[in-house]
């Protein structure tokens, strides 16, 4: 999760392309985040998350998908 913080500020600290570059590389890792604790779940090491979590970081995503226009 601290990766797609420092792409976020970074992009907001951005222009033209490299800002929406930065936001998309912000969502990208918003998604292996989430991947990796699917992973985690399936194998057993990461037990079941908040609901209030889940829907936090699906926010996240959809605020990042609305941000690159994908």
């Amino acid at each position: 999760m601290c990766s797609v913080a420092l792409n976020v500020a970074e992009g907001s600290g951005s222009a033209g392309g490299n800002r929406g570059a930065r936001y998309h590389t912000a969502l990208g890792s918003m998604r292996e985040t989430m991947a990796c604790v699917e992973v985690g779940q399936a194998l057993g090491y990461v037990s079941e998350l908040d609901e209030g979590l889940v829907a936090r970081m699906n926010q996240i995503v959809g605020t990042h998908v609305r941000l690159v226009g994908k």
